[in-house]
């Protein structure tokens, strides 16, 4: 599992929140209790994942060399640089994915990196369905056949999530397991 501390000092990101084959590395194995304290990295409004195969440590030394590149390494640099624009700017890796950079408050991990909401590579997630989706993958082996609205409302209390009134198999939870679970990069 990559941490912050598998990261090229000053990056910081969070592939458990960011990074498809990341997550579901995480999923393969993890424990329910695991997961639980994961998600409270997640946030319930949109997230953006990086779909692409570079690894989080391959995309953080990436981003670093076109930071050096910049002449905007240095800490003070830096701010200015990300200060120029708007308070964050726009890198484009060479596999085309393309990541927001912005000052972190942290002293020793000063470069904050996320995907970018569009762009190659990239696909966007509710979060209240992405945790959803991820204790229910953890806690119940045969998910999602055996996959009920009972399991679901049960899961969402367990993450404090509010139960949900119906089960569609063709929009909310579901269509983000089809998407989420079936993607090819």
């Amino acid at each position: 599992m990559a941490q912050d501390t598998d990261l090229s000092l000053p990056v910081r990101f969070n592939p458990f929140k960011h990074h498809w084959h990341y997550i579901l590395d995480i999923l393969e194995s993890a424990s329910p209790e695991v997961i639980l304290s994961l998600l409270g990295s997640l946030c319930n409004n949109y997230i953006d994942i990086y779909t692409g195969i570079l690894t989080p440590e391959a995309i953080g030394n990436a981003i670093v060399e076109i930071i050096k590149s910049k002449q905007a390494f240095e800490v003070d640099d830096f701010a200015r640089w990300v200060a120029s624009g708007n308070g964050y700017q726009l890198i484009q890796l060479e596999d085309q994915s393309e990541w927001v950079v912005r000052k972190s408050n942290e002293y020793k991990r000063y470069i904050h990196l996320h995907p970018a909401r569009t762009g190659p590579l990239m696909t966007r997630y509710k979060g209240s369905s992405l945790k959803t989706l991820y204790m229910l993958k953890a806690s119940y082996k045969d998910f999602p056949v055996s996959l009920s609205l009972e399991k679901i409302n049960i899961t969402r209390m367990q993450i404090g999530l509010s139960p949900v009134k119906k089960f569609d198999r063709n929009i909310g939870l579901l269509k983000c397991f089809e998407q989420f679970f079936s993607k090819t990069s």
